[in-house]
């Protein structure tokens, strides 16, 4: 007898068990699509918006208005949508610019702007940013600018800078008032080139990403503007073969500063 009510015990533990691995097994897998948000700019404490399903980055735009208590709208040119990882390259960068520092120890002032520059880019590079528009208005009418989104990343509704930063063949970054038509060649007036920063032209990194070259000597002058935010990097010059990527590398890279 007790026999068999052990058998019944064991069948009915053995169904149960099969049971459950039957549900385990028919249940799909919920997606997780996972927003993590800076509402009112990249330095203000981040919230997280969960989505079951794949989104349009409309919704998540409209989603992320509704967090931001700052009494301003968002500075849409300066706002970014990102991964959540860093970017790859940003390793070997730094690596470079610390051995180029290192090997130029006898000139004080370039070694400190290769470290200098080194720094600037692992404080603020954290993410890579994704080439797509973060304004209300465009992803809402245009459907090449709202892209489904599926997968984690991070999104960042600016607020409005004051300030432009130059970085790059200069002793240190500096940050200057931006003031409206104002040209590269006169906020550089405002700092100390290197006898290697190139002086024909330079590379402005407006908010929004865009990456252009404008003209700053005597004889190919030209005016164009520089948004609030941007970024001015000045090449070097005369590097050696195997450094010869490095001003592409270095402005490439500052595409992901976040503001």
């Amino acid at each position: 007898m007790s026999c068999s009510v052990f058998s019944l015990f064991s069948r009915r533990r053995t169904y149960a068990a099969m049971a459950s691995l039957c549900l385990l097994v028919a249940m799909p897998a919920i997606a997780q699509n996972t927003i993590t948000l800076h509402a009112n700019g990249h330095s203000a404490a981040a919230v997280t918006l969960q989505y079951a399903d794949s989104v349009r980055l409309a919704q998540v735009v409209s989603d992320s208005l509704k967090q931001r208590t700052t009494a301003t709208a968002p500075y849409w040119l300066g706002s970014s949508l990102t991964t959540t990882t860093v970017p790859s390259a940003k390793t070997t960068l730094i690596k470079q610019l610390t051995t180029l520092s290192q090997q130029h120890s006898d000139d004080a002032a370039l070694s400190r702007s290769f470290a200098n520059t080194a720094q600037w880019l692992q404080q603020q590079i954290q993410t890579q940013r994704l080439p797509v528009a973060i304004d209300i208005d465009k992803v809402r009418l245009h459907n090449a600018d709202n892209p489904l989104l599926n997968g984690n990343y991070q999104l960042n509704l600016a607020n409005s800078p004051t300030s432009i930063t130059v970085i790059g063949a200069i002793e240190q970054p500096q940050q200057l008032d931006w003031q409206a038509r104002m040209a590269a060649s006169d906020y550089l007036a405002h700092v100390s080139l290197l006898d290697i920063a190139a002086n024909s032209e330079v590379t402005v990194i407006q908010p929004d990403g865009v990456v252009q070259q404008h003209p700053i000597a005597y004889w190919n002058k030209a005016h164009l503007d520089i948004a609030p935010g941007a970024i001015i990097y000045v090449g070097y010059q005369s590097l050696f073969n195997d450094y010869r990527d490095l001003n592409h590398d270095i402005s490439s890279m500052l595409i992901n500063r976040t503001l």
